[in-house]
């Protein structure tokens, strides 16, 4: 799942963010990315079954690409919760070859996406803020 965001008087954080160094603006941008990013860890985490604890143990914000005006955070489990999607999207049972029976989905990613997205963007924008003030007006 992917979101955009645009940050109201872009323009002028764009331009300040041109005027400092490159790598300090990348990092800016990630550390800011990274915190709205945690509003939706966290409530995927909350909404994650429970019944071994090892899925809602493992969702993880990762970095997945970077430039110095934009950050791509993926959220979603880890590893040791590798089947995440299975239970999100549920599943057919097959045992030797042959499908006996389906799992229904279980949507939880999806759901808490749905519900931060908007309290993410505002944590977003804020931390940006707050960082960029540091350089002046």
């Amino acid at each position: 799942m992917r979101v955009r965001m645009k940050v109201e008087g872009g323009d002028r954080l764009a331009r300040k963010l041109q005027m400092i160094a490159e790598e300090t603006a990348r990092k800016h941008m990630r550390e800011s990315a990274l915190a709205g990013a945690e509003v939706i860890r966290a409530e995927v985490e909350d909404r994650a079954p429970r019944k071994t604890g090892v899925l809602a143990g493992d969702i993880q914000k990762e970095v997945k690409k970077q430039t110095k005006n934009r950050v791509e955070v993926h959220v979603g489990p880890g590893k040791k919760g590798w089947y995440g999607a299975l239970v999100e999207d549920g599943h057919a049972i097959v045992v030797k070859g042959e499908k006996v029976g389906d799992v229904p989905p279980h949507p939880f990613i999806r759901p808490a996406f749905d519900a931060k997205t908007e309290e993410a963007y505002r944590v977003f924008e804020s931390e940006l803020r707050g960082r960029l003030k540091l350089y002046g007006d």
